[in-house]
């Protein structure tokens, strides 16, 4: 494979427009990490499918070499894209022990890559799990690098860069994502451990792009109470921000927050199981009084700052941006929501929801793009003219969204203050739950 492609530059930078288009914010820290004039193997974690490495492709301008499950290589055309866009097949049990031979032919042409200084990257979880929760890792990377090493007698100065990828959300539209690169790990200090025992050394490896990973992205460990965590989360983590500094940026302060907020719950669940308990049930009661009242945690949050006077301000606002927002919703909301209404019935795993969106999207939205400027010239017979709104329609679509959500939030709270006495007396006290509980989790993390 080509150090450097053209055609792949190009498209890359496709699927970075396509990115900032559908994110609501990126955030790249530790870009300064990644070695320069050395092979590099990213280790990045992977939780969202196809998204994970388009994530760290669309983050560092390396072309790296990825290596993929072997299913996705069946149909010859697949392949031949598959490969062109730097994809080399790995095969797993699962793929038929007959097929595990080929992979001694794939991890030589890896080598032969890292030892011309190319960027290779893989998962060392070799899956994706759906959730803030790594799955143990395999050991193709430790393999792979010691290999290359002890190929070149560890003078290859080969460096594996963990990489932690973070989503607010694993498919909602205009989530915002970070990816933070950590500190590489130089593969020849494992020269004399590789020596007396390769096995030993793999395993050794293996366990420390483990533990270099988990503090890059938010690890929930728990099994048995992972979606509590996760609420607890979205109840505390703003309010504990406020309490600590960790960075001047705003989503990395707030994820900060979370990893420290997690850690600390996983030690009171450790050390005093009561008290941790009666967290998760006051939690768990909370959510599903919430969900009796037919209303969301967002919404409970929205209802306590509602004022007839701060909303008489937003319609004002709501009027005055009509305009932009009937422009991108014209020419944007029959690409956007006919392929995710068919997708949202025929996707079964919802984890792969986000990654056929995308993907439709690339597709879907230039080809109606053009379309609509075909028809718009036929019209109004003027190229130039054309040609602007062309070039408007994708921006005006990520405002028209943004806006969507700023009505919706002032139709949830004139509902709120218009409602009858017995609803707004309802959300009043879901609102003092939730002030109380909030209250009560800080002041038992911060004990």
């Amino acid at each position: 494979m080509k150090n450097w492609s053209v055609g792949y530059e190009i498209i890359r930078t496709y699927v970075r427009l396509g990115f900032w288009l559908t994110h609501k914010r990126i955030v790249v820290k530790g870009r300064h990490l990644i070695p320069k004039g050395k092979p590099i193997i990213f280790a990045p974690n992977h939780q969202n499918a196809l998204m994970d490495p388009l994530a760290l492709a669309c983050t560092n301008s390396h072309q790296s070499v990825w290596l993929a499950r072997a299913d996705i290589f069946k149909s010859k055309t697949a392949s031949s894209i598959l490969k062109y866009l730097k994809l080399l097949p790995v095969y797993r049990i699962r793929d038929g022990k007959d097929n595990l031979s080929n992979n001694e032919d794939i991890f030589a042409q890896v080598i032969h890559l890292l030892e011309n200084k190319q960027t290779v990257a893989l998962f060392p979880e070799a899956a994706h799990s759906g959730k803030q929760q790594m799955l143990p890792h395999k050991k193709a990377i430790p393999r792979i690098a010691l290999e290359a090493e002890a190929k070149n007698n560890f003078r290859l100065n080969l460096q594996i860069v963990p990489v932690g990828i973070y989503y607010s959300h694993y498919w909602i539209f205009n989530r915002s994502l970070i990816v933070e690169y950590g500190e590489p790990i130089s593969v020849d200090k494992y020269k004399l451990e590789f020596t007396e025992s390769p096995q030993k050394a793999m395993l050794s490896l293996r366990d420390e792009i483990y533990d270099r990973l988990s503090p890059l992205t938010l690890q929930i460990n728990s099994k048995t109470h992972y979606s509590e965590y996760e609420q607890i989360c979205q109840l505390t983590s703003e309010a504990y921000s406020k309490t600590h500094i960790f960075s001047n940026q705003p989503s990395l302060q707030l994820l900060a927050a979370k990893k420290e907020l997690v850690g600390k719950i996983e030690q009171l669940e450790k050390s005093h199981t009561d008290r941790f308990e009666k967290i998760i049930e006051e939690t768990t009661n909370y959510f599903r009084a919430v969900a009796l009242a037919n209303l969301t945690d967002e919404q409970i949050v929205l209802a306590e700052k509602a004022k007839w006077s701060l909303l008489f301000i937003k319609v004002i606002g709501a009027v005055c941006t009509l305009p932009v927002f009937a422009f991108g919703f014209v020419f944007n909301v029959v690409p956007f929501i006919l392929p995710r209404t068919i997708l949202r019935r025929k996707v079964k795993n919802i984890t792969f929801l986000s990654t056929f969106n995308f993907v439709a999207g690339l597709v879907v939205f230039p080809l109606f793009y053009l379309m609509a400027a075909y028809l718009l010239f036929v019209w109004i017979d003027s190229m130039q003219i054309a040609l602007i709104i062309l070039i408007i329609m994708p921006f005006a679509g990520k405002i028209a969204y943004q806006l969507l959500a700023f009505y919706s939030s002032i139709l949830d709270e004139f509902k709120f203050l218009s409602g009858s006495k017995s609803r707004r007396n309802i959300i009043k006290q879901l609102i003092v739950q939730r002030k109380i509980h909030v209250v009560s989790i800080l002041k038992e993390v911060n004990t």
